[in-house]
């Protein structure tokens, strides 16, 4: 119990207690006692009483502290009292020992009594000096108090064995012609240092703490350090100075004695009037919070639990005689007039009654016959032990507020102009339905968006110029191009206005395009649903097959690598060979079903960014020329070095692609040719899409003067597993995998070919801003933090998989627990849901899916870190994830550093 420092009253009375003992210790010195001797038989009395009353003393101490509720006694204090406990029966063996005393099992002597009293003068300054330097042990348990008293029993019998059979062989104390031997006098002064070490550090620790107990030990153990100048000097066992000794000795004891009950019985009462004072402040704060609650101009009510309104503040007192003339002392929350829709009251109670917050407005009729619209918030009551006692009702009137949201919704919606409200970022904050319907979004969706993200313009810099315009201006009216959520553009005029007080832009726009092109627009969205449903039934072929491929691979690839690094040490043997062979088949096996899926997926690659493709193009040429036969040149032309949005290694892998299929295509002898440049597009269709493109794009073109490609498989160049070359030659993915890449990055491809001439591959990338940083080049990713034993659940419907997980993580400081069903995970979360830190979940398993799962363990604790793991990422949304609390998705096989460093961002701890 820390407190401050100067408050050292008890001390300063310790230290003046202590400085008696000393001087009177000092005096007794200065006089000629060495030569008054207590004849025998009145000195053996005197011993007896005064050792009995040591050992009362001692045993009191132990009494008193074994039997203070255990919760409240430290090991501390244990550990002083279960030593004077043991001290006792060895200061009663030393009583029963000395010279005149019955024979106690062997005959009474002063070697035998002198040994006994080291003993237990050693057991107690040793415990006091040990305490001394660890002063703040927690609380034992009852096992280990057992256990202590059974060390010190143990401790003592060994004592008391030694000195009754092994009498002789112990070193000489006494000698009757000449008194104390140098081993007697160097013992006493070696208990003596102990003792006066353990008073120093109790006096320091009593400088800086409030705690009554240091003070009192000290005082306590400079006493007993005292009687040691008696016990050094004495020259017959029966004069005054021995005595003297026995009397500090006592009186050291009592001291113990007084500071444990202080600690054991005293500070109970000191905290229960602390407790009083807490209490009196807590209800001194309740007092004040229920004036401010009768105070507030917010009606609140009170119900029991079947709705019946028990209490009112003095806001909802005045209105029910408004409102609810006649009934101003029978009102229940669940029926009318409070809540007179029926179908409301039954949501409300059922809300309430599962223990959930109700939110919702009411409409009430006022005496009048007017409508007054309520919005009302029901929360259960709880008691302090978490039971519902009843609920409380907080209402605010918000008829007038309401029925112009209405009014203003009503006009919006009925509008044929598309109408929106943004921020100053241009993020949406209300869109009415007609430019839901001209954009082919939802509202929802729209009201995740941002402006940039539906303009067509060349460059995304001309939102925001149009933008720092309209605030500058008040106001402006201006044509532009806006993107269709199916990819096509569509002419508009916007008409905006900007409100300084609100921050926000007020926006009127008109298609004007819908007629002129809505014979080419139904014809491009016919093309493009074929083609969807072709892609999307491809996909979900390739993605069941995948799945189950991915977690087996997960197993062999996490295995094999567990494998080489536990139980290999030496990397060159024929083992490490065989298993970086099975770990490269698999890691090949896993590319392999990447390019399988990469024509299906939809999200942007994690590495997106902005890049220069004419960096890309260089570093591609340089590493394909030397694949590339000397008769075929390899030429390139940058025209316009622009920047585009895109991960660098995937525009590495397009490129790659086609340059190999136009060496196939060529032979022995021809021309590839490699250029950039800015282009306009009008009205020409995408091969891979299908849509109609029109605008500027950054197209990167692949040319060469090969044999060209037959008219009859220009519909099929981007399916899966379709090629020309011959068997072994070619998989079939390349191109379908191009597709892939470029549907992720919002681009195109257009392809002609001349049957013996050659082919041109036109990659369309829409342009991005210069001025946002250009991605040069992978950085080194940190390396994974080691656990601190975060406890980590893993749940995989494949016990390999999950074994695995299990390994690599408590190979990393992890503790771990697997589950192979969510109804497991389920179940052991509702038991205790403080008892993970992050689950790592699965997402196709049999019953439950790995997102459901997670949104049923978030209604628990909203705060759980979930990472989810697929064998087939395709069909998972990253943003949908993220609003469903799942912080990452890996697909199968997953890359272990990748997965322990997202382990050790998850739970670093939080910074303030």
């Amino acid at each position: 119990m820390q407190a401050n420092p100067g408050d050292g009253g008890l001390l300063r009375q310790q230290v003046r207690l202590v400085a008696v003992f000393a001087a009177l210790a000092f005096l007794a010195m200065l006089l000629p006692l060495q030569s008054v001797h207590i004849p025998p038989q009145h000195y053996l009395p005197l011993h007896t009483v005064l050792e009995f009353l040591a050992m009362v003393a001692a045993f009191l101490v132990f009494a008193t502290v074994w039997h203070t509720p255990a919760k409240e006694v430290s090991a501390s204090l244990i550990l002083i009292a279960t030593s004077l406990f043991a001290a006792g029966w060895l200061d009663f063996a030393h009583a029963m020992s000395f010279l005149g005393m019955p024979d106690l099992i062997t005959p009474a002597s002063i070697e035998k009594s002198i040994a006994f009293w080291l003993m237990a003068r050693l057991l107690v300054a040793v415990t006091l000096a040990g305490v001394s330097l660890y002063p703040q042990l927690s609380a034992p348990s009852t096992p280990k108090r057992y256990g202590i008293l059974a060390v010190y029993t143990l401790a003592n019998v060994l004592a008391i064995w030694v000195v009754i059979f092994h009498e002789a062989e112990l070193p000489d104390t006494f000698i009757a012609s000449s008194g104390l031997t140098p081993f007697k006098v160097w013992f006493e002064g070696l208990i003596t240092a102990l003792l006066a070490l353990a008073a120093w550090r109790y006096f320091r620790m009593a400088r800086q703490s409030a705690d009554p107990f240091f003070p009192m030990i000290f005082s306590a153990a400079a006493v007993a350090a005292l009687s040691g100048l008696f016990l050094t000097q004495y020259e017959n066992v029966s004069d005054v100075l021995n005595l003297l000794g026995h009397l500090y000795k006592f009186a050291s004891y009592s001291l113990i004695y007084q500071a444990m009950f202080v600690v054991s019985v005293n500070r109970p009462y000191q905290q229960l009037a602390a407790q009083t004072q807490r209490l009196q402040t807590a209800n001194e704060t309740l007092r004040t919070q229920s004036l401010a609650l009768e105070s507030t101009a917010t009606p609140v009510l009170v119900a029991d639990l079947e709705g019946k309104v028990h209490w009112r503040n003095a806001a909802a007192r005045l209105l029910t005689p408004v409102l609810f003339p006649g009934h101003e002392t029978r009102l229940s929350l669940f029926a009318p007039p409070l809540t007179p829709d029926p179908k409301l009251a039954h949501a409300m109670r059922t809300a309430v009654q599962a223990g959930h917050i109700w939110r919702g407005l009411v409409d009430i009729a006022d005496a009048r016959g007017g409508k007054v619209i309520f919005d009302r918030t029901v929360a259960p009551l709880r008691n302090e032990k978490g039971l519902v006692e009843g609920y409380v009702a907080v209402a605010e009137n918000v008829t007038e507020r309401t029925q112009a949201q209405l009014r203003h919704k009503r006009v919006l919606d009925t509008a044929i102009d598309g109408f929106w409200i943004t921020d100053v970022q241009g993020n949406f904050l209300e869109v009415n339905d007609a430019y839901a319907r001209m954009s082919g979004y939802s509202i929802e969706e729209l009201l995740t968006m941002n402006i940039s993200q539906l303009e067509a313009a060349e460059q995304m810099t001309d939102v925001q110029t149009h933008l720092a315009n309209i605030m500058r201006q008040g106001r402006d009216q201006f044509e532009t191009r806006h993107r269709h959520k199916s990819g096509q553009e569509f002419a508009v005029d916007i008409s905006a206005t900007y409100d300084p007080e609100s921050r926000h832009f007020f926006v009127f726009s008109r298609d004007r395009s819908e007629h002129v092109q809505s014979a080419a627009v139904k014809k491009d969205l016919e093309r493009q649903l074929q083609q969807s449903q072709k892609v999307q039934a491809l996909g979900q072929m390739t993605g069941g097959i995948a799945h189950d491929f991915n977690n087996i691979l997960a197993a062999i690839l996490g295995y094999s690598n567990l494998a080489l690094d536990r139980f290999v040490p030496d990397k060159q043997s024929k083992l490490a060979i065989y298993l970086r062979e099975v770990i490269s088949a698999s890691e090949r096996a896993r590319d392999l079903i990447a390019k399988m899926l990469t024509f299906t997926r939809t999200q942007p690659s994690a590495g997106t960014s902005v890049i220069s493709p004419a960096a890309v193009i260089n570093e591609v040429v340089a590493m394909m020329r030397p694949s590339i036969p000397s008769s075929i040149q390899l030429k390139t032309r940058i025209d316009d070095d622009l920047t585009i949005r895109m991960d660098a290694g995937e525009l590495n892998q397009v490129l790659v692609n086609l340059i190999i299929n136009a060496r196939d295509a060529i032979g022995t002898q021809g021309a590839i040719d490699i250029r950039l440049r800015r282009v306009e597009m009008q009205g020409q269709i995408c091969a891979a899409s299908h849509q109609r493109l029109s605008g500027a794009y950054l197209a990167l073109e692949v040319s060469d003067n090969g044999s060209g490609i037959a008219p009859e498989h220009m519909s099929r160049l981007f399916d899966p597993f379709f090629t020309t070359k011959d068997v072994g030659k070619g998989t079939g993915l390349g191109l379908s995998m191009v597709q892939g890449i470029l549907r992720r990055s919002s681009g195109h491809v257009v392809v002609e070919s001349w049957p013996g001439r050659g082919s041109q591959f036109q990659l369309l990338f829409p342009t991005a801003s210069a001025s946002e940083d250009i991605a040069d080049g992978a950085q080194e990713a940190p390396k994974a933090r080691r656990g601190q034993g975060q406890r980590i659940w893993v749940l995989d419907d494949e016990p390999a998989v999950a074994r695995f997980f299990g390994e690599l993580l408590e190979d990393w400081g992890y503790q771990v627990r697997l589950f192979n069903e969510p109804t497991g995970v389920l179940r052991a979360f509702e038991a205790d849901k403080n008892g993970v830190d992050l689950l790592i979940s699965d997402q196709t398993m049999p019953g439950m899916a790995g997102v459901a799962l997670a949104q049923q363990l978030h209604t628990l604790r909203p705060d759980l870190p979930i990472i989810l793991c697929t064998g087939y990422i395709n069909d998972l949304d990253q943003a949908a994830l993220l609003r469903k609390g799942i912080r990452r998705c890996f697909s199968k096989p997953v890359l272990t550093d990748a997965l322990l460093r997202a382990l050790a961002e998850e739970l670093a701890p939080q910074k303030p």
